[in-house]
């Protein structure tokens, strides 16, 4: 009975990543519903797990990722300990780490315990159905948003986000992931609606005119394109990749993407004075950083070494590695680094060393991460509730891939 609660629960965090704007109070702890639910989550897979004795997390999470992953624990919580603001870094320490490990140990528990490989598939299957099913109702609600026209001042689509980029960085990811499911979908039926899918997916992407976000799909693509040994998949790609890259063009007689090359207030002269002001910061902190959550706070008190500032209202230093160094210190920043290379290293090894049933999904899983890196030169696509649980929901399948996949279908 556990057992079934804790697999509905890993698919309801899976689904719920949006609702963490629901938040409120438990006594004097500020929280969200998907805190609630991943929390709720792990209490039951503890107790399942008591009873046989306390929990390995060595030999669930394994020892290559438990080192990176323990650096940057080490690095957030001492700069969130010695942070100018207690109560904010630890919001940050909480939600944006804490909740996203929990999940992690879950779901990749629950993946290497599986009784044979296609109780696994089935379990992989389900998560990546469902989390493409959240992004399907995203884009269905942000679809409202622009039939009412309730865009941005300039005209994009950010819809209950706080700005399009959010709501590009939490569609992105799942548009890669789910072309994973294509290749394995034998009724027409479901692939026509999955196709249905990607194509809603796009256009509310393409209309949050997230240069960033399109970058980083394109990259993502390119991978996934010289990486796939099957004609049809490489064709599909092939075309999603050509749709973004004529997404790009398109705005080549755009004023916005103009504006973003040449103007002296255009945004990327804007990211240029945050990371110049992140540099500043960093060579005042540079060992143990500033805490989670408070760039805003020292961007402005830095801003009487420069010129007056094109964008006030800056939370993230618009760079992952920037954010990571400036917020977990440089004990974080190796960490994460780390964590990088051992994914790719892992990744390229089973690649390499398994047979082609079970090198399909691993491509994807690389190709999210290098969207995450690439997005990540000029933002900060871990730096948020829904995106941090994506980016440790990827780490999780790569690291419960540890035995012979077989090949799923529906």
């Amino acid at each position: 009975m556990l057992l079934k609660i804790i697999n509905f629960g890993i698919y309801l965090v899976a689904f719920s990543l949006p609702f963490y704007s629901a938040r409120f109070n438990i006594f004097w702890l500020p929280i969200n519903l998907l805190e609630v639910t991943i929390i709720g989550l792990f209490v039951i897979w503890l107790i399942s797990k008591i009873k046989n004795g306390w929990p390995n997390f060595n030999q669930i999470i394994g020892l290559k990722f438990l080192i990176p992953i323990f650096l940057i624990f080490g690095g957030v919580t001492l700069t969130t300990w010695l942070s100018a603001d207690l109560i904010i870094s630890a919001g940050v320490w909480k939600s944006w780490f804490i909740v996203p490990w929990l999940y992690l140990i879950v779901l990749v528990d629950s993946l290497i315990s599986s009784n044979n490989s296609q109780s696994r598939d089935k379990k992989v299957k389900s998560i990546l159905t469902v989390l493409t099913a959240s992004g399907l109702t995203v884009a269905l609600i942000a679809l409202f948003f622009w039939l009412k026209q309730d865009l941005t001042y300039d005209g994009r689509l950010k819809a209950f986000y706080l700005s399009p980029n959010h709501l590009a960085m939490y569609l992105s990811p799942i548009l890669v992931l789910s072309f994973y499911l294509y290749f394995f979908l034998k009724k027409k039926l479901l692939k026509i609606m999955l196709f249905i899918t990607h194509c809603l997916l796009f256009f509310v992407i393409y209309l949050t005119f997230s240069y960033g976000a399109w970058l980083g799909l394109i990259s993502a693509f390119i991978f996934l394109s010289v990486s796939q040994r099957k004609k049809n998949s490489f064709y599909f790609i092939i075309f999603m990749l050509i749709l973004i890259i004529l997404s790009l063009g398109s705005q080549l007689s755009d004023q916005k993407l103009n504006t973003f090359l040449d103007s002296p207030r255009s945004s990327l002269t804007s990211r240029l004075i945050i990371w110049r002001s992140a540099l500043e910061i960093i060579k005042d902190h540079p060992w143990l950083g500033i805490g989670p959550g408070l760039f805003q706070k020292y961007y402005l008190a830095y801003q009487v070494r420069f010129e007056p500032y094109l964008e006030w209202a800056v939370p993230q230093p618009h760079n992952l590695f920037l954010a990571f160094w400036l917020q977990t210190g440089l004990i974080g920043l190796i960490g994460f680094v780390w964590l990088m290379i051992i994914f790719f290293r892992q990744s390229f090894k089973k690649l390499k060393s398994l047979d082609i049933q079970y090198s399909i999904l691993i491509p994807f899983l690389m190709a999210v991460m290098i969207y995450f890196l690439v997005h990540g030169l000029i933002d900060t696509p871990y730096w948020k509730n829904d995106l941090s649980v994506v980016f440790w929901l990827v780490i999780g399948l790569a690291i419960g891939l540890k035995n012979k996949e077989s090949r799923l279908s529906y």
